[in-house]
């Protein structure tokens, strides 16, 4: 050989593989998180549309259609209804089991004295003679969500009779929350607001 053959050093070539695994390192984390991107934003879009089909059908509803179709009378208990990890607790619960007490949203936005109402918990006598939480029932079970669940909580506002608050009341408030499961223990929720004007 009448000449130097040159190649690539050993710190070249560690260099070389050094930045190419980076740069592939950083393609593979954009699309991973990408899809889990654009998974999220299905799933919300999801929720959307099951909460506006919600509200569509509470919007029809007068403040005695509410009541009737939802069981609710004047003896019905008003409480704190507790949001943990976006997740309605049965009525009743006062502590978040994975939080501390701190945790949670006792009455979230100022809904204490309240019922909920939820999918998780139909019962055709005692929550849903109008038959509205089985078929919300039917939009969140199956493929297109993860755990979903539709609640109410209705609260009584400005009664004119205290010992009849439901039936006396001049404003209904109305939250309506689409809640689901993405996944590691994600919980997601939408909310939706509505308020009653008792006409009577």
């Amino acid at each position: 050989m009448t000449g130097r053959q040159r190649g690539y050093s050993l710190v070249e070539v560690l260099i070389a593989v050094g930045i190419t695994g980076f740069v592939l390192l950083t393609v593979v984390t954009l699309f991973y998180m990408g899809r889990r991107n654009v998974y999220s934003g299905k799933q919300m879009t999801y929720g959307v549309s099951i909460g506006t089909r919600v509200m569509e059908d509470l919007s029809t509803m007068t403040t005695n259609d509410v009541l009737n179709n939802f069981a609710i009378d004047d003896t019905t208990a008003r409480q704190n209804v507790v949001l943990c990890n976006y997740n309605l607790l049965p009525l009743g619960t006062t502590t978040c089991p994975s939080l501390p007490v701190s945790g949670y949203a006792a009455g979230f936005a100022g809904f204490t004295n309240a019922t909920e109402r939820d999918t998780g918990n139909i019962n055709a006598t005692t929550t849903d003679p109008g038959g509205y939480l089985n078929r919300w029932s039917a939009l969140v079970t199956g493929a297109n969500v993860t755990n979903g669940k539709v609640g109410l909580v209705i609260r009584p506002r400005n009664p004119a009779n205290v010992t009849a608050p439901w039936t006396t009341a001049r404003f209904l408030r109305i939250r309506v929350v689409v809640q689901w499961d993405e996944g590691n223990g994600r919980t997601r929720a939408a909310f939706f607001d509505t308020t009653k004007v008792n006409r009577d």
